[in-house]
């Protein structure tokens, strides 16, 4: 009514759990309801809850590519090469990407093996060989690109553009942090 001063809602916290199968969840807890932590910080449950998101739609992507041959892993790889051209060598792509070089070692002999990429002399360094798609890579690419249009979309339908805008604005600062660190 008009002139009544609107009480504060309370805040809803959200809190990492797994479920007794061991899947990864999140699960609201109300404020006041018993068996939250004493000083329980929000920065805790909220990078705890950004992993567990993040874990989470890794796990869905896998499943859903795993129905067609591949994984997170070699999609990023392809992706990443696809971004970067012919330009850098096993190590610069390690790097950017954020993996070890073992690790992504394995895949491009994978990717290779299959006829997905290829090594190819640098431009810039003829010591090294620069990776880079072949056309065999294409329709790959495609399928997986359509796969994860459908996964983005079933994960984000019905969520404003206007918290996406400020969870984007939060991963820019979170990103911005670790740069300065």
């Amino acid at each position: 009514m008009a002139g009544e001063a609107l009480s504060p809602s309370p805040v809803l916290r959200w809190e990492p759990t797994v479920s007794p199968t061991g899947e990864l969840l999140l699960r609201r807890r109300e404020p006041g309801e018993p068996g939250e932590p004493d000083g329980a910080d929000i920065h805790y449950t909220f990078s705890q809850s950004l992993t567990f998101v993040a874990r989470r739609w890794r796990n869905l992507m896998n499943q859903e590519l795993s129905r067609v041959g591949q994984s997170q892993a070699r999609w990023g790889t392809l992706f990443w090469i696809g971004v970067f051209g012919d330009t850098l060598n096993q190590t610069e792509l390690a790097d950017r990407i954020g993996v070890e070089q073992q690790t992504l070692g394995r895949v491009l002999r994978d990717l290779q093996s299959e006829g997905l990429i290829e090594r190819v002399p640098s431009k810039h360094d003829q010591r090294a060989k620069s990776i880079r798609l072949t056309r065999a890579a294409d329709p790959v690419m495609r399928q997986i690109g359509l796969i994860q249009d459908r996964v983005r979309h079933k994960l984000l339908h019905d969520i404003d553009p206007k918290d996406m805008g400020v969870c984007m604005s939060v991963f820019a600062a979170i990103l911005a942090n670790m740069d300065t660190h």
